[in-house]
């Protein structure tokens, strides 16, 4: 009587490591989309966050966004209604915050994006509130649309 040696084949072996290998690139794709959704959604609460501060400063100012058209946001923190000048910042969430425009009867603020791989939209606050998006997250798409 012969003993029948126990293993497994190559095939099996190898069907494993592809589903495996599957599983793994579905995870990172799923992980990619995830971390664009989460850059995103930080990208408009920061927005979110700046227009609170005009609005702060308005309220406290008799309506003026700003004494004199500003090319930061530090007049913002130094009155203290935003925590940081966001505008300073080289890159915060793979978003660059920049300034449209800021003058006393309104502001202008936008973030791009810093990698496109990483984020799908750039974005635009305007006075009053309200968000803007552009139809991809190229540095040089600053055409901005309601969503």
């Amino acid at each position: 009587m012969r003993d029948k040696a126990s293993g497994f084949t190559l095939v099996e072996i190898m069907f494993v490591v592809f589903i495996i290998s599957f599983l793994l690139a579905l995870a990172v794709i799923q992980g990619i989309k995830l971390r664009k959704m989460a850059n995103e959604s930080n990208a408009q609460c920061n927005l979110k966050t700046i227009a609170s501060g005009f609005e702060i400063y308005a309220a406290g100012h008799g309506g003026s966004y700003a004494q004199s058209n500003e090319t930061s946001l530090q007049f913002l923190v130094d009155a203290k209604c935003i925590p940081m000048d966001f505008i300073s910042l080289p890159q915060l969430a793979n978003f660059k915050y920049l300034v449209g425009g800021i003058e006393y009867s309104g502001y202008d603020i936008r973030a791009v994006a810093v990698s496109t791989a990483l984020a799908d939209h750039n974005y635009q606050i305007l006075t009053g509130g309200a968000i803007k998006r552009s139809a991809s997250s190229s540095p040089g798409d600053l055409s901005f649309d309601f969503y």
